[in-house]
């Protein structure tokens, strides 16, 4: 095939093109015809909502009487309140069908109890009461060490006292002695002197 005999891209496009705004055409034309079977289909219930007359607060039944198998449809109703309306569905959502738990929501349990572990001992409690008495004996061990100390040093205070005391003691008996001593070495002095004196007379 030569390549005059095949549809250039360019007028393949415009071909195309003309056909499309052929069928557009051809739509506008059949649309009226359309629009005006649906205007007489829809024409009744436009007609029926005109004539259905609009309920009112007065209307409607007391909110008092109302459980979860009542119809609340009517409290959609455009004469009806935004109040009355409000207080209509807050009642319908506090009927138990609209209020089950599913149980996944973190405030549904209880925390305020707690099960009690009995004679269960974990390790962890374990270690700290084996950390709690090995502190204990320490605080024994420091307290006993320090009586021992205070014991000590009242004990060398009073070695020190009754050294003091024997120190005291022992240089007044020295003293007590040596004036002993003078007064024995005196009267034997005495003594030999009235013995001197008999032998010659």
């Amino acid at each position: 095939m030569n390549r005059d005999s095949k549809e250039s891209g360019l007028r393949r496009w415009s071909r195309r093109k003309q056909e499309a705004t052929q069928e557009t055409q051809v739509l506008d034309q059949t649309a009226p015809i359309d629009t005006e079977a649906s205007l007489g289909t829809t024409a009744p219930a436009e007609t029926e909502a005109e004539t259905t007359p609009v309920l009112t607060d007065a209307d409607m039944p007391p909110i008092e009487s109302l459980d979860e198998d009542s119809d609340y449809s009517a409290f959609m109703s455009e004469g009806v309140s935004d109040e009355l309306r409000n207080l209509a569905l807050r009642k319908l959502f506090k009927a138990p069908v609209f209020n089950i738990r599913d149980g996944l929501d973190e405030y549904d349990e209880d925390y305020t109890y707690f099960e009690k572990l009995g004679d269960i001992v974990t390790c962890d409690m374990k270690h700290h009461i084996e950390m709690k008495e090995q502190r204990e004996r320490e605080a024994l061990a420091l307290e006993a060490e320090q009586e021992a100390e205070d014991e000590m040093e009242v004990v060398e205070a009073i070695d020190e006292e009754t050294d003091d005391e024997l120190e005291v003691i022992e240089d007044s008996e020295d003293e007590e002695t040596l004036e002993d001593q003078s007064e024995i070495m005196a009267d034997t002095d005495f003594n030999h002197e009235i013995k001197q004196e008999l032998k010659h007379e």
